[in-house]
C-alpha cells in the first residue's frame, strides 16, 4: 500500500457529523499532490456548504487524521469554497509554521480525553497541540511494560517532537529522564480536562 492509499484509508475514518458519511465518500477532499520521499502532502478540502458550522472542526479533524499516517511529515492543507476559508487558512500555515519549528506540546489524556490522573506513561494517549494551544492530532499510547528503561526511550521516541508534556503525575526518575537527558519540559497540571490543562499551563507561561 502507498502513501496515498494509507492516507485515503485513514481519511475514511473521518465523518461528517452531522452527514454520518466519511469525507473521502462526500469527495470532500481531493487535488493530492504526495511526496513520498520527503513525506510531504498537499491536498484541498472543500466543506458541503460554502457556511457550513462545522467547517473548521472538520479541517482539523481531517488534517489530524493525515498527520497520523506512518511516513507523513507535512501536511499543507487549503480549504476552497468556504466563507471563512481566508481566516481558517491562515490558521493551518500558522500550525504548519509551529510544527517545523518543533514547539509541540503533549497532554496525557484517558480514552475520553480527560487529563490521565496516573502516571503519564501509562495514559492512553497524548493529545499534541502547538505551543498555542493549537490542536495537531492524537497519537495513541502503545506501550505494554512499565518502567522500563526501554519503555522510556520507546515513549521518548514516540513524543519526538513534544517540547513540553502536560500531566497529572509522573514518577521523579521519568521526570528526571525527560528533563535532564531527552530536553522535554514537564508541566503537573491540577486540572481535569484538556481545556482547564492547557489553560492552566498558558495561563503560567504567558
Amino acid at each position: 500500500m502507498n502513501l496515498k492509499d494509507k492516507i485515503i484509508e485513514a481519511l475514511k475514518k473521518v465523518q461528517d457529523p452531522e452527514l454520518k458519511q466519511d469525507v473521502v465518500s462526500l469527495k470532500l477532499v481531493y487535488d493530492f499532490d504526495i511526496d513520498e520521499e520527503k513525506g510531504i502532502v498537499k491536498f484541498k478540502f472543500m466543506p458541503t456548504t460554502p457556511d457550513c458550522p462545522i467547517g473548521v472542526q472538520l479541517a482539523l479533524m481531517i488534517r489530524g487524521a493525515v498527520k497520523e499516517v506512518p511516513g507523513v511529515k507535512k501536511v499543507i492543507l487549503r480549504v476552497e469554497n468556504f466563507i471563512y476559508q481566508d481566516q481558517l487558512n491562515s490558521y493551518l500555515e500558522e500550525i504548519e509554521k509551529e510544527e517545523e519549528e518543533g514547539e509541540h506540546i503533549a497532554l496525557a489524556t484517558d480514552k475520553n480525553g480527560n487529563v490521565w490522573k496516573e502516571s503519564c506513561n501509562k495514559a492512553d494517549y497524548f493529545m499534541i497541540y502547538t505551543k498555542y494551544g493549537n490542536f495537531i492530532s492524537t497519537r495513541e499510547n502503545s506501550l505494554i511494560k512499565e518502567n522500563k528503561e526501554n519503555d522510556i526511550i520507546k515513549l521518548v521516541n514516540f513524543l519526538a517532537d513534544v517540547k513540553t508534556l502536560i500531566c497529572k503525575q509522573i514518577p521523579d526518575e521519568l521526570k528526571e529522564k525527560f528533563e535532564k537527558h531527552y530536553g522535554i519540559n514537564i508541566f503537573i497540571t491540577s486540572k481535569d480536562t484538556q481545556k482547564e490543562a492547557l489553560a492552566e499551563f498558558f495561563n503560567r507561561n504567558s
